[in-house]
């Protein structure tokens, strides 16, 4: 059985879009909807806790939590991209599938994902 998980959005109008991820890393969730992460991505992020998913939202007022079933097997990453740029985020996944982790360098600087976030290959909107 599959329990629900949070999905932090950022609200434009009526639609609702990946919270950080732009250009073509950029996904829509719409109720009642399977997304499904873009191949060779992390995955879609998700928290296993309402409360983790609400801290993070606090940041800004455009956001907002919605309800998901996780589809597939979730996992735990140590580093995510700390920029949210589509040019930025080829280069991160670049560098991961080529080398097997990322280098210090001043434009990808990793870091630890927020408390809580698990990734998974899809999620079913249903809120």
């Amino acid at each position: 059985m599959r329990r629900v998980k949070f999905k932090v959005v950022r609200v434009i109008g009526e639609q609702r879009f990946s919270a950080y991820a732009q250009g073509d890393y950029s996904l829509q969730y719409t109720k009642n909807s399977i997304v499904r992460a873009r191949e060779g991505t992390l995955g879609i992020a998700v928290f296993g806790r309402k409360e983790e998913a609400k801290t993070f939202c606090d940041r800004m007022s455009f956001f907002k939590v919605v309800r998901v079933l996780p589809v597939g097997r979730g996992r735990t990453v140590k580093v995510i991209s700390n920029n949210q740029s589509d040019r930025l985020l080829n280069i991160f996944y670049l560098y991961i599938a080529k080398y097997q982790g990322i280098p210090r360098s001043s434009i990808l600087i990793p870091m630890a994902p927020p408390r809580g976030t698990m990734f998974y290959p899809a999620v079913e909107v249903i809120e």
